[in-house]
């Protein structure tokens, strides 16, 4: 199996901070990988270095066998890489039809993108009954359907995903969760940065752990949900 990404030797600093330190792992095409940690492990800073939103001191971030450690934001959208962030921000005073338009804005394949457009509002049947509000009145279950939906109209050939489920009524994580499972049956590759470790492990293939900027762990998800040093850190024993 291929890695559609391969980090390696990964050092990220914010001032005199090195908030990752030597940071090595893999997404291999077709599969969902999770990344675990505990607020302030690095999760977030990691997706962000491989979006082009942060710089890496040193280390190698490729894509397909691509350099991309270092390369502006949207050209690594380009590049096939795309991101529902934390917290979602979702642009509030824009409708729900032109934040899916925005993030198809890389792309010039008119017959594609519509094509992905109704793909995603199958996915996401309520935001088809919500194209023309406004993002900003949409629940926080809506928002965040919405952000995964416009990470996907960049048709991505890897799918970063951090924290989908935050903040949110269990039954419309269970929804949520149970869609990230269909799109990467649908071919999309998923890196799932996402507190709620027992979820993610239970759609994962392959699970790492990030402490203080290091990664600790790297197993198949089922053998990390067995751990007991994993049971008890992050699944509440």
């Amino acid at each position: 199996m291929s890695a559609r990404l391969d980090i390696k030797e990964l050092n990220v600093y914010y001032g005199q901070i090195h908030a990752l330190q030597n940071v090595t792992l893999s997404v291999v095409e077709g599969q969902i990988t999770t990344l675990l940690g505990a607020n302030g492990a690095g999760k977030t800073t990691l997706l962000r270095t491989i979006s082009g939103l942060l710089q890496p001191r040193s280390g190698s971030i490729r894509l397909v066998g691509d350099e991309i450690a270092g390369m502006e934001a949207h050209l690594v959208v380009r590049k096939g890489i795309s991101q529902s962030p934390e917290g979602r921000q979702v642009f509030p005073n824009l409708t729900v039809l032109e934040n899916l338009q925005l993030g198809a804005y890389t792309r010039k394949d008119t017959a594609a993108i519509k094509a992905d457009f109704d793909h995603v509002l199958s996915l996401w049947p309520r935001l088809k009954e919500r194209l023309a509000q406004r993002a900003g009145t949409l629940s926080g279950g809506e928002q965040q359907m919405l952000a995964m939906a416009r990470a996907m109209m960049a048709r991505p050939k890897l799918l970063l995903l951090d924290e989908p489920s935050l903040g949110l009524a269990p039954v419309v994580v269970a929804g949520i969760f149970a869609t990230i499972r269909a799109i990467n049956e649908g071919g999309t590759t998923v890196l799932l940065v996402e507190q709620n470790a027992h979820l993610a492990l239970s759609i994962a293939h392959t699970g790492y752990v990030l402490e203080t900027g290091v990664i600790q762990k790297c197993a198949p998800a089922a053998e990390l949900l067995a751990d007991p040093s994993i049971r008890e850190a992050y699944l509440g024993g």
